[in-house]
C-alpha cells in the first residue's frame, strides 16, 4: 500500500506603505535683477504619497560671494538661509516661501543660481532645485582711498616760515593830547578833600575780630535802648485812672446840676436872710 505524503507552504504577503516623496520647486521672481538690487525667487515645498513629519528647506547661492536668505513665509527664520517647515500634509496646498540674494552694486558676476534643497526623515535622497537670475546694468567701482602721508596734505604747498620787519605802528592807536589845566584840577581836587580826625588804615595782615566784636557789642546796646524806651512808653498810660473810675465819685446819675445864680440874686438873698434871722424891736 502505498501512501502519498502531502505538503503545504504558507506564503506570505508583505504589503508595503505607498512611497512618500517630498517635492520641492524655485522659480525666480523675473528673469534678471538691476545690479545693486535684492533678486528674488519663489520656493514651492508639498509632499506626495504621504505625509511628512518634519521638513526643512535649505538655501545655497552660486557664486559663493552673495549671501541667499528667506525673506517671506519662514517666521521667525526669515532672514536666514534655512527655514523649518515642521509636519506636511499630503492633502494640504503647497507650501510657498519667498527667497532673495542682495547683489551689491560694486559686484561684477553676470547671474546668481539659487539651490533649494528639501530633507527629511526617512527619505533616500534629498530633493533639490535650482533657478538662475541675470543680473544687469554695469557694476560701480569701488572708491578707493590712499592714506595721506603725516605732515602734509595734498594740494596744498608747504608753507616756509619767514620773518620780516615790523613797521610802525604808531598810526594804529589815537593821539592823546593832555591838557595845561590837569595840574591845577589836581590840586583844586586835593584842596576840596579833608582830613577826617581819628582815622587810620588798619594795618596789613591785622585781623578783624575785634572790629567784628565792637559791631555786635554797639548793636547789643541798640537793642537795650529801644526796649528801654518802649518799657518806659507803657507806665504814664497805667498810672491814669479810667473815665469811668473818676465819675463814679461825683454827682449821683438823675440829679440835675445846680445852677449859680447872679451876684444880684446872691445879695437880695443874703439881705433877707439876715433881717429875718435879727428883727429889730420897735419902742
Amino acid at each position: 500500500m502505498a501512501s502519498t505524503t502531502a505538503s503545504a507552504r504558507t506564503i506570505a504577503t508583505v504589503v508595503q506603505d505607498p512611497k512618500v516623496d517630498l517635492c520641492i520647486g524655485i522659480t525666480g521672481s523675473l528673469t534678471s535683477s538691476p545690479r545693486g538690487a535684492a533678486a528674488q525667487w519663489i520656493v514651492s515645498a508639498w509632499t506626495t504619497g504621504g505625509n511628512v513629519p518634519d521638513a526643512i528647506v535649505r538655501l545655497q547661492a552660486s557664486p559663493a560671494s552673495v549671501t541667499p536668505q528667506f525673506s517671506f513665509g519662514c517666521g521667525s527664520n526669515d532672514g536666514t538661509a534655512s527655514c523649518d517647515l515642521g509636519a506636511m500634509d499630503a492633502k494640504s496646498a503647497q507650501r510657498q516661501l519667498q527667497a532673495q540674494v542682495n547683489v551689491p552694486a560694486t559686484s561684477t558676476v553676470p547671474s546668481v543660481t539659487l539651490t533649494v534643497i528639501g530633507s527629511a526623515a526617512h527619505l533616500p535622497t534629498d530633493p533639490q532645485a535650482n533657478a538662475t537670475v541675470a543680473i544687469t546694468g554695469p557694476a560701480v567701482p569701488a572708491a578707493t582711498t590712499s592714506p595721506l602721508p603725516v605732515g602734509s596734505l595734498p594740494s596744498i604747498p608747504t608753507a616756509t616760515p619767514t620773518l620780516t620787519p615790523g613797521g610802525n605802528a604808531a598810526g594804529l592807536f589815537p593821539t592823546i593830547n593832555p591838557s595845561p589845566s590837569g595840574s591845577g584840577s589836581s590840586s583844586s581836587s586835593k584842596a576840596a578833600t579833608r582830613a577826617v580826625a581819628d582815622t587810620s588804615a588798619l594795618p596789613e595782615g591785622s585781623s578783624v575780630v575785634g572790629a567784628q566784636l565792637v559791631g555786635l557789642g554797639a548793636l547789643v546796646v541798640a537793642f537795650v535802648l529801644a526796649i528801654t524806651r518802649m518799657t518806659i512808653r507803657r507806665r504814664p498810660s497805667m498810672a491814669t485812672g479810667s473815665p469811668a473810675q473818676s465819675g463814679s465819685t461825683g454827682i449821683p446819675s438823675g440829679t440835675p446840676d445846680a445852677q449859680p445864680g447872679t451876684p444880684d440874686q446872691n445879695k437880695d438873698s443874703s439881705a433877707g436872710s439876715g433881717a429875718s434871722a435879727n428883727p429889730t424891736p420897735e419902742p
